[in-house]
């Protein structure tokens, strides 16, 4: 083993030992449920406006509910029957009327049955879905405590105990991964160019911005990707590759802590090759690099406290095409090579 080649097996062992860190968090307890109506599709603004209240609902520990139900004439009517129903302690709408937005705001006191409507414009500016998600998860948790359950006389308690001097506040919940305005993801990523390569294995790692809750973009790097060789009757050749993409990701499916994305990006593949030929043949080592046009599928699993488990899938064109020569004998990638990848994500 040469110096270069040592160098890479060092440097695919460290990527593998980091890659074996795994974290994961509990789940807070359910404050109370929520009945959610989710706006058209075709409305971005109030999609998100709907996705940022979904997060600020899960950060103080409620359950949310989505029903996709259409509003009607009377949206605070709709929205009590929907919540009476359910048993929710509150239900949420947007609607669209007069060339403004607003959210319909209804809370349901538990054990009398009384309800109370408000309704809540949606400003204008790139803030606007933020803070009327804030100030509707405010106006709920003001409203439970107003309406305790039950009116019941209680006993005396006992004396409290004195509490320790530095006792911290109660952790809040983390928001989920894609609520987060950056991630970082660490993965193990397989490459399967063609049968007479076989599959070959590596690190990666992806770092992402989230501007729009369903739209992302960053950087993926995998590499060194080991574990493939060439057999052909002028002797063989060991792979080493490196793998760099820019990468957009935008929502197909969200359900729950799972989110379904497509993919599609470009960008940079390096391959390099040690030849062992058979005598009289003399061995030597090469490398090439060709541009890359990918796309996929990613799906993403939440595991609480801002990690989560991830799995992708990727097409990978070559221009132009790779391959690897010995003597006369050649052998190209197949077009386009397939990839998988699974790992863990944390926001911050």
């Amino acid at each position: 083993m040469n110096g270069r080649q040592r160098k890479r097996a060092c440097a695919g062992l460290a990527w593998l030992v980091a890659f074996g860190v795994v974290c994961t968090a509990g789940a807070e307890a359910v404050t109370g449920l929520v009945v959610l109506v989710r706006p058209a599709a075709s409305d971005a603004e109030l999609t998100d406006a709907w996705n940022r209240l979904e997060a600020e609902l899960h950060i103080h520990a409620f359950e949310a509910r989505t029903q996709e139900v259409e509003l009607g004439a009377d949206p605070a009517a709709t929205l009590r029957r929907l919540g009476s129903d359910a048993g929710a302690v509150a239900a949420f709408g947007f609607v669209r009327g007069d060339g403004t937005a607003s959210l319909e705001v209804v809370l349901l006191e538990r054990g009398t049955g009384n309800t109370t409507s408000r309704r809540l414009p949606l400003a204008r500016g790139s803030d606007a879905a933020s803070l009327i998600a804030v100030r509707a998860v405010d106006l709920l948790r003001s409203s439970l405590q107003e309406f305790p359950e039950e009116e019941v006389e209680p006993e005396p308690p006992p004396a409290p105990p004195e509490p320790p001097p530095s006792a911290a506040a109660p952790a809040r919940p983390a928001e989920p991964v894609g609520a987060r305005a950056f991630s970082i993801a660490l993965e193990g990523a397989l490459v399967w160019p063609g049968s007479r390569f076989g599959v070959g294995f590596g690190p990666a790692l992806a770092v992402f911005h989230h501007p729009l809750s369903w739209f992302h973009w960053g950087v993926w790097i995998t590499g060194p990707v080991f574990g493939m060789n060439l057999e052909t009757g002028n002797g063989s050749a060991t792979i080493h590759q490196e793998l760099g993409l820019l990468e957009a990701r935008v929502l197909l499916f969200r359900a729950g802590q799972l989110e379904v994305d497509a993919l599609v990006g470009g960008g940079l593949w390096l391959l390099q090759a040690s030849g062992r030929a058979r005598q009289p043949l003399q061995s030597e080592d090469d490398e090439v690099w060709s541009g890359v046009l990918e796309a996929g599928v990613h799906a993403e699993q939440g595991l609480g406290a801002g990690f989560a488990l991830g799995l992708s899938v990727r097409a990978l064109g070559q221009v132009p095409g790779l391959g690897v020569a010995l003597a006369q004998e050649r052998a190209a990638f197949q077009q386009p090579a397939l990839q998988a990848a699974l790992g863990v994500a944390l926001g911050f």
